[in-house]
């Protein structure tokens, strides 16, 4: 699985239509990409061309940096529609970079980022609307990996969003959620090393228990 640059989009929707934003992809790579346009639109139809020439055996998704989801998921769609996002196998969103534990200390911004029945929710409807809008599948990455039994200290610090993803996997289907990605996105975070067996154990209870069927 190829996940082309997560932030660059965002910074491409920040300047505009992505057709209109310049790049230079003929001159970058003329063997592969001399019939696209010289633009973000241009670069991306560049990029998974390439991913299908040189690594067929791969698949290659586009990132969802929609850092304005919440109110704006139309122009989300509207602008990787732009981008060429229905060229890809498939979309990945984000969850968080952090386990809730550790943005919870004041030192590294003492908000809540604990999960809650309606964030989650709010998270799998835009994953849904996002996959039926280029009718591809959605990949979550970065899921932090800490679990309610840490105690908030170095590579131990709490989160509750293995135990939603897992007690929770026909919300995930339903939203066309097709792989759940967990990983700390810092060094100081719960990792699966440390998170006491819990992420290892729900992944082998899971598979045994036979799974959840993508929709």
């Amino acid at each position: 699985m190829i996940d082309l640059e997560p932030d660059f989009w965002g910074y491409v929707r920040s300047l505009g239509d992505p057709h209109q934003v310049a790049a230079q992809v003929t001159g970058a790579n003329p063997k592969d990409c001399g019939s696209q346009e010289n633009s973000a639109a241009g670069l991306t139809r560049c990029l998974i061309s390439m991913a299908r020439t040189y690594a067929p055996n791969s698949t290659v998704g586009m990132h969802l940096s929609c850092w304005d989801w919440q109110s704006n998921t139309q122009g989300c769609a509207k602008d990787y529609a732009n981008l060429g996002a229905q060229n890809a196998d498939f979309l990945v969103g984000d969850v968080s970079d952090r386990d809730a534990g550790g943005y919870a200390q004041p030192a590294h911004g003492g908000y809540d980022d604990f999960w809650t029945d309606q964030k989650a929710a709010a998270m799998l409807g835009f994953c849904k609307t996002r996959a039926e809008s280029v009718g591809k599948p959605v990949v979550l990455w970065q899921i932090p990996v800490g679990n309610m039994k840490q105690n908030n200290t170095l590579n131990h610090y709490k989160d509750d969003k293995v135990d939603w993803f897992f007690g929770d996997m026909d919300q995930v289907a339903n939203a066309h959620v097709a792989g759940l990605l967990f990983g700390a996105g810092q060094q100081e975070q719960t990792s699966i090393e440390t998170d006491g067996g819990n992420l290892i154990g729900k992944t082998v209870a899971h598979h045994n228990s036979g799974g959840t069927a993508l929709k």
